[in-house]
């Protein structure tokens, strides 16, 4: 499919949900907000399963059938009948209805804050799944004033969260440059930055700052 994705990965009260309605201003597309990190548990779902059928299941790809282990003395103890390939389409399929709002939504997506203990490796396996992925990582650099904001102000181990979260965010980006954009709360003020984002995601024609500053009118300074 030649739709473009784009997920944007973030931490909590770092601004997602005003980049989120940002990219929204492109016309045909529809990212959409959290899933609770449902989207974590399918990839884990699929890495489990292409793990298992790359290094454990007989005949890998092509499933050995239960008498033909047998026959051959080996122990069925990995013994599995379902065909990954088959399995990786029906999970492109309900990812496709989740989010692709119609038949002429052209961009995609969603954004996500839940990747804690580093479960933003998981988003490589969305990449294999859709390769032309594109991932917008978005922090709060002052995560001082993050960590006092909404429900981080009642969890005494805010801070210490927020920074493990950061880096783990960052040291990501910079495994995967060439498909991930770096930026930050700060930097959304930024107008020259929110046009290197639209630029990113192939749709820089699509820039309207008039309709990005209606957005950032909102009081979300705090």
């Amino acid at each position: 499919m030649d739709d473009k994705i784009v997920l944007i990965c973030a931490t909590g009260r770092s601004g997602s949900t005003s980049i989120q309605r940002i990219i929204n201003t492109i016309p045909n597309s529809n990212i959409c907000g959290e899933n609770y990190g449902a989207i974590n548990s399918l990839m884990e779902f699929y890495m489990k399963l292409h793990k298992s059928s790359t290094e454990y299941i007989p005949g890998h790809y092509t499933p050995a059938s239960y008498e033909e282990i047998v026959s051959k003395n080996v122990k069925p103890s990995w013994y599995n009948s379902y065909n990954i390939q088959e399995i990786e389409q029906k999970i492109r399929e309900t990812i496709i209805s989740m989010f692709k709002k119609d038949s002429n939504t052209k961009l995609w997506g969603f954004k996500e804050i839940r990747y804690d203990k580093n479960q933003i490796f998981l988003i490589k396996f969305f990449k294999m799944l859709f390769p032309q992925t594109k991932v917008i990582i978005q922090i709060r650099e002052n995560i001082q004033l993050q960590s006092q904001s909404g429900w981080h102000k009642k969890d005494k181990s805010a801070l210490k969260y927020l920074s493990e979260m950061n880096n783990s965010l960052h040291n990501f980006y910079n495994q995967n440059k060439d498909w991930c954009y770096f930026t930050s709360f700060e930097k959304m003020f930024d107008k020259n930055n929110i046009k290197n984002i639209f630029t990113f995601i192939d749709c820089g024609e699509n820039f309207d700052e008039s309709k990005v500053d209606d957005i950032l009118k909102n009081n979300i300074k705090d």
